[in-house]
C-alpha cells in the first residue's frame, strides 16, 4: 500500500484551549458520517482527560494506554458504538506520557495501518492546547478541523495554533468550524474575523466548513452520555451537524504525507 492508494482519510480536531466543545463536534461529526454510510472510527488520543467514550456511553476497558504500553493489539481497543462509530478509547487519570519513543510510535501506527484502506474517515481528538504531542499529532493528518468560538482568549489561542501549525509544521490548509454561534451570519462573521487576522501575518489557507449553534440540547445530550445526534435528533444542533457532515463530504481531501504518517507508510516505502 503506498499513499496514495489508501482509503482512510484522517481528520484530527484542533482548538487552542479546552472548553470549546472540540470533543463534542468530533463525537457528532463521526456520528453524522457514519449515517451517511461512512466507516468512521474516532481515536480519542487524550491521556489524562478522555472524554469521547462519555459522550458515546461507553464503558470501556480497554484504551490506546494499553495499546501504547503494548498490553493488547489495537483491533482489541477498537469499541464498536450504538451510533455506528467505531471508538479508539482515551485514557483518563493516566500517567503515561503522550509523546512515546520512536518505536512505539511506529508500533502504533502499525496498528492502525490495516484499516487505511478500510475506512472511510479516521477521527483523531487530540488533547487541547499548543503541546508539541499535539502539534504533532495536528501534523499527522489530511486535513485539520480547528474548532474556533469567539471568546477572546480561545480566539487568540486558535490563532497561536494555527501559526504553530504554518510555521512550524508547514500546516497551512484548515478548515474552520465556528461553534457556539448565535447564527450561521454570527458564524460566517466569527470566521471573517478569524481570517483577517490569519491572513494578515501567515501563510494560511483558512476555509470555513461552516457553524454549529449555542444550543443547550448538545449540553444536554453529553449529561446523558449520548451524542446530541441520537439524543436530540430535531434539534438546531443536530441539524447543523448535518449540514457540516454534507460540507465536508464536498472538499476535495487528496491524501497528504501527514496522513500517511499517521500510518506509517512513509516508514513502510522506505522514508524514515
Amino acid at each position: 500500500m503506498t499513499g496514495a492508494e489508501r482509503k482512510a482519510r484522517v481528520l484530527v480536531t484542533a482548538s487552542g484551549k479546552g472548553g470549546v466543545g472540540k470533543t463534542a463536534v468530533a463525537v457528532n461529526l463521526a456520528v453524522a458520517l457514519a449515517r451517511a454510510g461512512r466507516r468512521t472510527m474516532l481515536v480519542d488520543c487524550d491521556f489524562g482527560l478522555a472524554d469521547a467514550a462519555i459522550m458515546f456511553g461507553v464503558n470501556a476497558p480497554t484504551t490506546i494506554e494499553d495499546v501504547m504500553n503494548a498490553r493488547v493489539p489495537l483491533d482489541a481497543a477498537i469499541t464498536p458504538t450504538e451510533d455506528g462509530v467505531l471508538l479508539v478509547p482515551g485514557a483518563s487519570g493516566s500517567t503515561t506520557a503522550a509523546d512515546l519513543a520512536k518505536p512505539d510510535r511506529r508500533r502504533l501506527a502499525e496498528g492502525f495501518r490495516r484499516h487505511a484502506d478500510v475506512l472511510d474517515y479516521l477521527i483523531v481528538d487530540p488533547p487541547a492546547g499548543i503541546q508539541p504531542q499535539t502539534m504533532r499529532l495536528l501534523a499527522m493528518s489530511d486535513r485539520i478541523l480547528l474548532v474556533l468560538t469567539g471568546e477572546p482568549t480561545a480566539f487568540m489561542n486558535a490563532y497561536a495554533t494555527v501559526k504553530l501549525l504554518a510555521l512550524d509544521h508547514g500546516c497551512t490548509r484548515i478548515s474552520v468550524i465556528a461553534n457556539m454561534v448565535d447564527s450561521e451570519v454570527s458564524g460566517r462573521d466569527l470566521f471573517g474575523r478569524f481570517h483577517d487576522v490569519a491572513s494578515r501575518f501567515l501563510p494560511s489557507e483558512l476555509d470555513y466548513l461552516g457553524s454549529l449553534p449555542r444550543d443547550e440540547h448538545m449540553r444536554m445530550a453529553i449529561m446523558r452520555k449520548r451524542p446530541c445526534l441520537a439524543a436530540y435528533p430535531e434539534s438546531r444542533a443536530s441539524a447543523a451537524v448535518l449540514r457540516l457532515a454534507h460540507a465536508f463530504e464536498t472538499i476535495d481531501m487528496p491524501p497528504c504525507p501527514g496522513g500517511s504518517r499517521f500510518f506509517g507508510l512513509e516508514h513502510s516505502n522506505g522514508v524514515d
